[in-house]
């Protein structure tokens, strides 16, 4: 697919595999469409999968001023390329950043979410994540970008991963920046860390009506379950999982990749 114009005023890439209902995936901090590969193979014989680039991430715009990132910013991109792209209604998945573009997405445009997934994700940022988002912008803002992916494995991935799979970790090093041909942006990455650091739904997250579903890691160092826990509080009817085992990291999507599939399949499957 090539790259299109929103009406938000950016340009976006995206690509749409398979047939029946529309699965829209929205992805995390700095991470463009690819990263969604493993679960495009699954989805895609059951949904016409639509995966996208945030801005400021691959081949979409990558706008320069913090004021131009939010996630009600991420979520009006969204809903305009559903506009776009001819899309009513969709299944909504996001991770980390994206579920929190999600959440705004739910709310802002509550008739084009059919179904919502929201994975690894925060109502509130508070003081601590305020701080693990500062621990990671850091590297960033001194322009140290193989300093920052190492930083953010950290918080991201597992133990065991970090330990046991060193050429799956390289392989997640390389493909993310050295090796990827439209690489994450000091802008992009910046104005990620800054729609993280202010994001706020929690009191509006009862406006919320779509079947939902939240799940965590118990693994999960960057957003830990805690946050999770009070998302799904605030959303009546909402369903709550965690992933567990040594894999169950913020990237357990990426770590435990069956698993992971095949129970989200499984929730959509139910809710469609």
């Amino acid at each position: 697919m090539p790259t299109i114009e929103l009406s938000t005023g950016i340009e976006t890439y995206y690509q749409i595999e398979g047939s029946g209902d529309v699965l829209l995936l929205i992805m995390g901090t700095g991470a463009d469409h690819s990263t969604w590969n493993a679960q495009v193979e699954c989805y895609r014989d059951h949904y016409t999968v639509v995966s996208y680039d945030n801005r400021g991430t691959g081949q979409a715009t990558h706008p320069e001023k913090l004021s131009d990132y939010s996630m009600q910013i991420l979520a009006d991109d969204a809903a305009a390329l559903l506009d776009a792209i001819g899309i009513e209604t969709a299944h909504v998945s996001g991770l980390s950043l994206g579920s929190a573009t999600a959440q705004e997405l739910a709310i802002s445009h509550p008739n084009r979410v059919q179904s919502l997934q929201l994975h690894n994700t925060w109502g509130r940022s508070d003081e601590w994540f305020v701080r693990m988002i500062d621990s990671m912008s850091f590297m960033v803002e001194h322009d140290d970008l193989d300093a920052y992916i190492r930083c953010a494995l950290l918080w991201v991935s597992s133990p065991d991963f970090l330990a046991n799979r060193p050429d799956e970790v390289d392989d997640f090093e390389r493909n993310f920046i050295l090796e990827n041909p439209h690489p994450p942006s000091k802008a992009g990455l910046l104005g990620h860390f800054h729609a993280d650091r202010t994001h706020d739904a929690l009191e509006r997250l009862g406006s919320i009506k779509a079947p939902t579903i939240v799940t965590t890691g118990e693994m999960d160092w960057q957003v830990p379950s805690r946050y999770g826990v009070e998302v799904a509080q605030r959303i009546a009817g909402a369903d709550f999982h965690t992933f567990r085992g040594p894999s169950s990291s913020h990237i357990a999507f990426y770590e435990m990749t069956n698993e992971w599939n095949e129970f989200t399949l499984e929730w959509l499957r139910e809710h469609s």
